[in-house]
């Protein structure tokens, strides 16, 4: 009877060991997917891949993400697929409607001019979508050109009423009244944080033993009334933060670009700010090499502004 017993026991547990072999995949752990940074012989097995972020911006129910895909050709001739990303607004109104045409317009301009030698290529568009609690949204489209010459346009919409929001109501609701001001200690902040150059009651601070140049003329000019003004670029963060959008010069040849910056004089444009929807360019990705060899050249930060 003992025998027969554990005989009858032994059966059992082959037979639960069989069932549990039989599992099917789906019902295993949660599965992660990661961020493509690489092929096989970039991975490491002892770090495994951060989780691509992400993050749930509200301004998205409002707006349809168009993507296409072009081939452009960069200043060395070399070619390559890039994603041109065409935020197209889900607002029932005539603003609306107005919105979209610009933008899809403005691309349309940007696919003749890739079929142009002679044109300035553009390389990819994308956009960065706010919504703020009283409802208004703020949509800054931004188009990327290889010689740094980007270009930014702020549409602000009431998402109830599908009306334009101008620039007061917008300061109103940032309690800031007076944009040139708040605009120009953004962009000395700006300027301090990105470390250009020292800038103190909006003048250029040179330091010991040096002049003033027509480089720093030229931050300093970026203050001006031209630049910074009440019908300047602005609009609002999901938290109800005033951003603006000016050209600034950059220290580069006196060179003026266009730049978004928040009060803080943080860039609003970065791979940082995970409201940014555009192409992840798997060439910008780079590895830890190519940030060391970055870190040895301290110059190609300011070039590259």
């Amino acid at each position: 009877m003992k025998k027969i017993i554990a005989t009858v026991l032994c059966i059992t547990t082959v037979m639960s060991f069989a069932a549990c072999n039989k599992k099917t995949p789906e019902s295993s752990t949660t599965v992660v997917t990661y961020e493509s940074v690489g092929g096989p012989e970039d991975t490491d097995p002892s770090e495994p891949a951060a989780p691509k972020q992400t993050v749930n911006n509200p301004a998205l129910q409002y707006i349809k993400d168009k993507v296409e895909t072009l081939k452009v050709t960069d200043e060395d001739g070399d070619t390559e697929e890039v994603e041109f990303h065409i935020p197209e607004l889900q607002i029932k109104s005539a603003y609306a409607e107005s919105v979209n045409k610009e933008i899809a317009a403005a691309f349309e301009k940007y696919k003749k001019d890739l079929q142009k030698e002679d044109a300035l290529h553009f390389y990819s568009t994308a956009y960065i979508p706010y919504l703020t609690k009283e409802g208004i949204l703020s949509l800054v489209f931004i188009a990327y050109e290889e010689t740094d010459l980007d270009s930014y346009k702020v549409y602000n919409i009431d998402v109830k009423t599908g009306e334009k929001i101008e620039n007061a109501r917008i300061a109103e609701i940032a309690g800031v009244t007076d944009i040139r001001k708040a605009a120009m200690d953004a962009l000395q902040n700006w300027y301090n944080k990105m470390e250009i150059v020292k800038v103190k009651d909006y003048k250029v601070v040179p330091e010991a033993g040096q002049k003033v140049d027509e480089e720093m003329k030229g931050v300093e000019a970026s203050f001006s009334e031209k630049y910074l003004n009440d019908k300047m670029q602005i609009g609002l963060t999901n938290e109800g933060k005033i951003f603006f959008i000016s050209e600034v010069c950059t220290m580069a040849g006196a060179d003026f670009y266009e730049w978004a910056y928040d009060a803080e004089g943080g860039n609003l444009d970065d791979e940082e700010n995970p409201y940014w929807v555009g192409w992840d360019d798997p060439d910008e990705a780079g590895d830890g090499e190519e940030e060391e060899d970055d870190e040895e050249e301290p110059d190609d930060f300011d070039d590259g502004i």
